[in-house]
């Protein structure tokens, strides 16, 4: 089994998919274990490759600021998209699932119950959240996205009417449908995002998963506790609010090593005055 595993490798397979492979195989010699189909499990001592941590690269909020302005300059629906990714978090199957009967703009919430995924052979299939019920929450959201939200429900409302129709309960925030009835693919919102990043190749990029430790970093200078960004981010574990954490403090002995070294530096003397 494990060379198994490692000609999946080479065969350019990723670890990921490999572990996947593992755990049904490890799931499928445990039930039949007990049923006395196979006398061991030989997967139990099977190596599997081991998932490497991406890095976390939240970008600087000058930086998100900046590519917000150009897109909401052009009224682009990405900027949307960008602004709910970076204010409350949301994974990109949670905003591809996202319904109107999901935002609350008079009370100023977004609710979050499900997500979108694709599924082959099915296509694009409602699922739960990625940490199931502990992805559910109601998070309050601020006058800025709540205005870009009643623009792109008026927008909404407006091909309703050209066409004579009406906007079903269950219409989605974000959908190349003209009564929003279906939702767009996670992917989509990625590759719109990618385009918008290679037309200014000058500036620094970020993905919407770097949005999402975008937040956690900036929870994290507002002085949030790790109980209230796992509320947030909707972490199943505070171990992994931690981990974002972690990564915004060593950003922080970063910039304070190098403000202390600034201090220490000797001061130049000043030129002559030739005059």
């Amino acid at each position: 089994i494990t060379l198994f595993y490692d000609a999946l490798l080479s065969k350019g397979q990723s670890a990921r998919s490999i572990q996947r492979i593992h755990q049904l195989l490890r799931a499928a010699y445990n039930w039949a274990l007990p049923r006395g189909l196979v006398s061991s499990n030989p997967v139990a001592q099977a190596i599997c490759p081991s998932l490497q941590s991406d890095p976390l690269n939240p970008p600087a909020m000058e930086i998100v600021q900046e590519h917000l302005a150009i897109l909401e300059g052009e009224g682009h629906e990405t900027a949307l998209v960008v602004r709910i990714a970076a204010t409350i978090g949301l994974r990109r199957n949670e905003i591809a699932g996202l319904r109107w009967k999901h935002v609350d703009l008079v009370h100023k919430t977004i609710s979050i119950v499900e997500g979108i995924s694709a599924s082959p052979g099915e296509g694009l299939i409602v699922t739960e959240t990625k940490t199931g019920q502990h992805g559910h929450g109601v998070l309050s959201i601020d006058d800025g996205l709540v205005e870009l939200l009643e623009d792109a429900y008026a927008s909404l409302e407006k091909r309703a009417a050209d066409i004579g129709e009406e906007i079903s309960n269950n219409a989605y925030v974000f959908s190349a449908d003209p009564l929003s009835q279906r939702p767009l693919s996670p992917d989509v919102l990625t590759k719109r995002l990618q385009k918008h990043m290679k037309k200014h190749p000058e500036m620094p990029s970020f993905t919407l998963k770097d949005l999402r430790s975008f937040c956690a970093t900036q929870l994290h200078a507002t002085g949030a506790d790790v109980t209230t960004a796992q509320a947030v981010l909707r972490h199943q574990s505070s171990q992994t609010t931690l981990k974002y954490y972690r990564a915004a403090q060593m950003s922080k002995v970063r910039e304070s090593t190098i403000e202390l070294g600034e201090r220490l530096a000797p001061s130049k003397p000043s030129e002559p005055d030739l005059e």
